[in-house]
């Protein structure tokens, strides 16, 4: 039994990791270009430029840019105390991010979390690694899709006599390793055996230490994903109109040339042209050396010379002239047209790919970044149920069973300008309870009942009005700087004067 969950998660890994390649690479731009034309792939490639414009990693980075985990805790102080404290020897404000990153890159991250123990068995602590799906794939219960069976772990280990391959199968009550024979190559069965522990000094080879027991009650091993069962790239809709892009630009850049520098044409007659005493290199603008590298540098490259008083005699020939290179809008125009198509299909904002360009602001922008914020809270709960998973875990590993943890996240877009201050002050003015209009405004449960604590509804409405001109009037001030009217140091210190003087008069009414 065991021996085939090795080879159907082996066979399931070497069937996923393709679309994991595929899926990095659109990210980190190494996609090349599709040619319809072998030869003129060939003559592209042989130059070694690149001018590709990755674009296809935006729909990515605008989504991890905005999970951000704001705190997890528990369900009592001694909880929380231990949950930060494996955060924090983890280095998990740097290494959430970056699993973040690579489930929404691969549509897949796993995190594997195994206890320190202490000589007698005690866990002192907990150790927490990131995983690639190209490396490590969760196998679900067919009965049951929510229910891991079991997580294989592949990989490549360079020894003294040679590469071997290493497998670990996770399983709720023990973790089975795996190793090749020599020169096995870890496609049958047969070249599989079991792998044992090294012995220590004085100690026989144990002959069950391939076999690794535990009462964690499931694989130590936690799956990020963006979708059920296994999730997609963020990206993957960018795939058709990257490769767009990129054909547009590279062959756009072969066009620059012969804008710089156009290709010329010179019609003869005939009965009269007389081109015997015509050189290869007179009207060449970059003839070769004597060596076939480039221009000489004599002077005499050309019978035709620019200067005052030069004369330029054409003899023999009927017109002369120059055949226009492309136009930049042929190749422009349609490469906005494939960005808007992957803003559209990725559900991404289009002004996150031209952040120079015209930002919406207001009402204007939460409706456009709708669709796109909703995506960002379907992932915050589905990363947020991992994350929960990941400390009930280390919590149960330290004695504390069935515990509760709670994941908050950074909001996905908060209220900030005039416009939305004052809906959310004719909601309240409506009857919608203050906190459930606070909390719509995207502001979190703990920072709404800090606001809220010994504040009656005259206060709130009044807070609100305040908010809402001061955002007026940074509106107005931002317009101000941008017409000259004043600088933007000017407008800068008349904000700051007036949020200092409503600071004041707040900390003046609190004691009376």
């Amino acid at each position: 039994m065991a021996t085939s969950d090795l080879m159907y998660g082996i066979e399931q890994l070497d069937d996923a990791r393709p679309d994991y390649r595929q899926a990095q690479c659109y990210f980190d731009g190494d996609v090349p270009e599709i040619f319809a034309s072998a030869r003129l792939r060939r003559a592209l490639e042989d130059t070694g430029v690149d001018f590709r414009l990755n674009f296809a990693k935006t729909p990515v980075e605008a989504v991890v840019d905005r999970l951000e985990i704001a705190a997890i805790t528990g369900a009592d102080d001694a909880h929380t105390e231990i949950i930060s404290t494996v955060w924090a020897d983890n280095g998990m404000d740097l290494e959430a991010p970056d699993i973040h990153c690579h489930a929404c890159t691969l549509g897949d991250a796993y995190l594997i979390v195994l206890p320190i123990e202490d000589d007698n068995g005690a866990v002192i602590g907990v150790e927490m690694h990131y995983n690639g799906p190209q490396t490590v794939r969760a196998i679900y219960s067919e009965e049951n899709p929510r229910e891991i069976e079991y997580v294989i772990k592949q990989w490549k280990e360079t020894r003294t006599l040679g590469t071997v391959q290493r497998a670990e199968l996770l399983y709720g009550d023990r973790i089975e390793r795996w190793t090749t024979k020599p020169g096995g190559k870890g496609k049958e069965q047969a070249d599989w055996i079991h792998w044992l522990a090294a012995p220590e000094d004085g100690e026989q080879e144990d002959p069950e230490s391939w076999t690794i027991p535990h009462d964690y009650g499931r694989p130590p091993a936690f799956h990020f994903r963006t979708g059920r069962p296994y999730g997609r790239p963020e990206h993957i809709g960018a795939y058709g109109p990257q490769n767009a892009i990129n054909k547009l630009s590279i062959t756009h850049m072969g066009t620059v040339d012969y804008q710089g520098f156009p290709q010329r044409y010179a019609l003869t007659d005939a009965a009269t042209t007389d081109t015997s005493d015509l050189e290869p290199g007179d009207f060449d603008d970059f003839p070769a050396d004597d060596a076939g590298t480039g221009p000489t540098d004599t002077g005499d490259d050309s019978s035709l010379k620019a200067g005052p008083g030069e004369v330029w005699m054409l003899r023999g020939f009927k017109s002369v002239g120059q055949l226009d290179a492309a136009q930049p809008s042929v190749f422009l125009d349609p490469m906005m047209f494939e960005v808007r198509a992957m803003a559209q299909i990725t559900t991404t904002p289009l002004h996150l790919f031209d952040p120079q360009g015209e930002v919406p602001s207001g009402e204007s922008l939460r409706a456009k970044e709708g669709p796109f914020v909703k995506k960002i809270r379907n992932r915050q709960r589905s990363f947020g149920a991992t994350w929960c998973e990941v400390f009930r875990f280390v919590l149960d590993l330290f004695g504390h069973p069935d515990a509760t943890v709670d994941v908050r996240w950074v909001p996905a877009a908060t209220v900030d300008d005039q416009t939305g201050w004052q809906t959310v002050g004719e909601k309240v003015k409506n009857g919608v309870p203050r906190k459930q209009a606070l909390m719509e405004a995207g502001y979190r449960q703990e920072q709404v009942d800090a606001w809220l604590d010994g504040v009656d509804d005259a206060e709130l409405a009044r807070r609100v009005d305040i908010l809402a001109t001061v955002a007026e009037s940074a509106q107005k001030l931002g317009a101000a700087a941008a017409l000259g009217v004043v600088s933007n140091e000017q407008a800068q210190a008349l904000l700051n004067g007036a949020l200092s003087d409503i600071e004041l008069l707040s900390g003046v009414e609190a004691r009376t």
